[in-house]
């Protein structure tokens, strides 16, 4: 049975750290002279001040990105642009803005830009494959999934990503160490955490499986993909008819848009009132 995924794939999205990349700046001679030690000293400061505003710049746009003060954001991130336009920061919170407004094609840029300078960016792969994700393209995301894998081999990130389009071909095997690992560094995240009770499900660690999506509903009551694949748990595996019931009135109350969601809403009352 195919596993619902939110918003029909899950997208995790790996921001690029806004607090690092520091390079070390050494000098190309030796000291000579009290006065180039002095010359010296007064560069490196004046490296470190430009760091220490650069730094600033970046949790600026970070702080405005979050409180979706979009035009400031764009803003400043202009200015950071503009003084270098290969910044891998300011180049991957742009595309993560375009993607977040559906404009793939911009994201794309963004991201692809930011690579040809930052080619060992493992977040910057996972992107790709959700901007792919996003437009259909499965084999494209897995190959980007597997490249940021092949940088940061731990990558929860794209180790979340690239199970959740294992699990949606059914192939469990694969997808398992990867959620596993991914789910014992992002128990709190929803798209891990789904992928975590799918696995346990197929272990037939059912009760298990049911914790994880009372978890989830508990910090996320509304959540479409959550009472549905618990439902599913519910209906053809664990035969809990009564509480599926409540989930399913729960999913035609939430009153999904999507034609897959309702198909299998229809599916589960079918099996309820025939087991009854």
């Amino acid at each position: 049975m195919m596993h619902y995924l939110a918003r029909s794939i899950q997208l995790l999205i790996l921001l690029c750290a806004l607090a690092g990349l520091v390079s070390c700046a050494t000098s190309g001679d030796e000291a000579g002279s009290d006065n180039q030690a002095s010359l010296d000293a007064e560069e490196l400061k004046e490296i470190a001040d430009k760091q220490k505003k650069v730094g600033s710049s970046h949790s600026q746009i970070a702080r405005l990105y979050k409180a979706k003060r979009y035009r400031e954001f764009q803003a400043e991130v202009a200015k950071i642009l503009s003084r270098d336009e290969y910044d891998v920061r300011a180049l991957a919170i742009m595309g993560i803005y375009h993607l977040n407004q559906n404009q793939l094609g911009a994201a794309r840029i963004f991201f692809e830009k930011a690579l040809k300078r930052h080619p060992e960016e493992a977040g910057l792969y996972n992107n790709l494959g959700v901007v792919a994700m996003k437009e259909g393209n499965l084999p494209s995301a897995m190959s980007n999934f597997k490249e940021a894998l092949s940088i940061e081999s731990n990558n929860p990130f794209a180790q979340t990503n690239l199970s959740s389009i294992y699990i949606q071909y059914m192939d469990y095997l694969e997808a398992e160490p990867l959620v596993e690992e991914a789910y014992s560094r992002l128990s709190g995240n929803e798209a891990a955490a789904l992928n975590y009770a799918v696995i346990l499900r197929t272990q037939k660690q059912y009760q298990e499986a049911e914790k994880i999506y009372q978890s989830v509903l508990a910090k996320s009551p509304r959540n479409i993909p959550t009472h549905l694949n618990y439902a599913i748990l519910l209906v053809d595996y664990m035969k809990n008819y009564t509480k599926a019931k409540q989930l399913i009135n729960k999913l035609e109350f939430l009153n999904s848009n999507s034609s897959y969601v309702q198909s299998k809403v229809r599916e589960l009352q079918r099996k309820v009132s025939a087991a009854r």
